[in-house]
């Protein structure tokens, strides 16, 4: 799963929206990796991979929010983002 090319079809690369998404769900991916790597060093099976993807995708929805702090400029709330991300995916 290429999670940019998937990024970029809501967001353009550049811009200050694209910025605060990626930097953020690169930050919560990593963290994600090393809490999993520490599960399957004691022993239980985890996804890497998948892990990763739905950490780099979990804020997709935010673009559709009125969240000028994090430059989204959409009209829903943006408590509402998760929920609106997940619709997104869905539809592709």
């Amino acid at each position: 799963l290429d999670c940019l090319s998937i990024i970029q079809r809501y967001y353009t690369p550049g811009n200050d929206d694209y910025r605060v998404l990626v930097v953020h769900s690169r930050q919560v991916a990593d963290m994600a990796i090393s809490i999993a790597q520490r599960l399957i060093d004691r022993g239980t099976p985890v996804d890497i991979e998948f892990v990763e993807e739905a950490a780099m995708l979990h804020d997709i929805g935010m673009c559709r929010t009125d969240a000028p702090g994090i430059h989204c400029h959409g009209r829903e709330p943006y408590i509402l983002h998760g929920v609106i991300g997940r619709e997104m995916l869905d539809a592709m």
